[in-house]
């Protein structure tokens, strides 16, 4: 049902143990951040549910804002309510309405009236970014299902299926604050790759080298990126972990620069569990400042100079 999926393991364990147990509600919630695989995960219940691919079957319904539109209108949810009278080609019909959220309170107030007198073949599945945008007597109607943001290692796969090199997706995904979706726009960016062999120089004078002088030029040209100081840290804080977990002797596939194992191993020989640790804890202390708008190249230089000083 799930294989092809990558990653919400515990939301698939769940909707395929409710299948096999045949406890099936009446409607559900599937909620979490953006491009995270809930429709996907929407689709492939409905299809299991309904004995072939969703997409292909009348007993599948699709409800999102029109093409232009911002929101979902009473109208669309009058539709639902009058297709559901209508007896299914399968045990199911299922309604998926993608982005719930911008549902007019109109609209909801008539969804409502169908969940409060659900049919013993209708399948609502509300998927949304923001439950708390529902009304509250929609929300208690339904059986939420949670989902996380996914791991890196998940959204590197996902992107590679897409085709992209194994460079970019593994930076892409570093980035994507656990969403595919994100990464996949990411993945777009030419500088992503620039950015991951400036934070590799970085590492190589400030950890490794130990060179002073060099450490206070790269930090000089960081100016130049100041766009994507944030993926800079992000990238920063990645490698060190790295380090850290490979000194104490974890697997490397829990590793997320496995595609840098060279520069990994470096960083582990050259700088204690410790030092990598407060190196991590200036580089936490820079987003911090960087935050409450401190000077960017001060800050910055003061960084670099900093973890040079602890782990030299």
């Amino acid at each position: 049902m799930f294989d092809s999926i990558l990653g919400q393991e515990i939301v698939k364990k769940r909707l395929s143990s409710a299948i096999k147990s045949n406890r099936i509600t009446n409607a559900y919630i599937f909620t979490g951040p953006e491009g995270v695989g809930k429709k996907m995960i929407a689709e492939a219940f409905a299809s299991s549910l309904i004995g072939i691919n969703a997409q292909n079957s009348p007993d599948y319904i699709l409800i999102e804002a029109k093409k232009g539109e911002n929101s979902i209108k009473i109208d669309q949810i009058r539709k639902l309510n009058s297709n559901m009278g209508l007896k299914p080609y399968s045990n199911y019909k299922i309604y998926l309405i993608n982005d719930a959220e911008k549902m007019t309170v109109q609209a909801q107030n008539a969804l409502l009236k169908t969940l409060e007198e659900p049919s013993s073949y209708g399948i609502i599945i509300l998927i949304t970014r923001n439950e708390q945008a529902l009304l509250q007597t929609i929300r208690s109607r339904c059986t939420e299902v949670k989902f996380s943001p996914l791991n890196n290692i998940d959204i590197k796969k996902i992107l590679e299926t897409k085709g992209i090199d194994e460079n970019t997706a593994t930076v892409s995904s570093i980035f994507s604050r656990g969403s595919a979706s994100v990464a996949l726009e990411i993945s777009k960016d030419e500088e992503v790759n620039e950015i991951r062999d400036l934070v590799e120089s970085f590492i190589g004078y400030m950890v490794i080298d130990k060179n002073k002088f060099e450490v206070t030029r790269i930090s000089e040209y960081m100016k130049n990126y100041t766009e994507h100081t944030e993926w800079i840290l992000e990238l920063l804080k990645i490698y060190i972990r790295d380090a850290i977990l490979y000194r104490e002797g974890v697997g490397t596939e829990l590793l997320i620069n496995i595609d840098r194992m060279k520069i990994i191993r470096k960083m582990a020989v050259s700088a204690t569990v410790a030092k990598l640790g407060r190196a991590m804890s200036i580089i936490e202390e820079t987003e911090t400042k960087l935050a409450a708008n401190c000077n960017f190249n001060t800050t910055i230089q003061a960084m670099a100079l900093n973890i040079y000083e602890v782990v030299k």
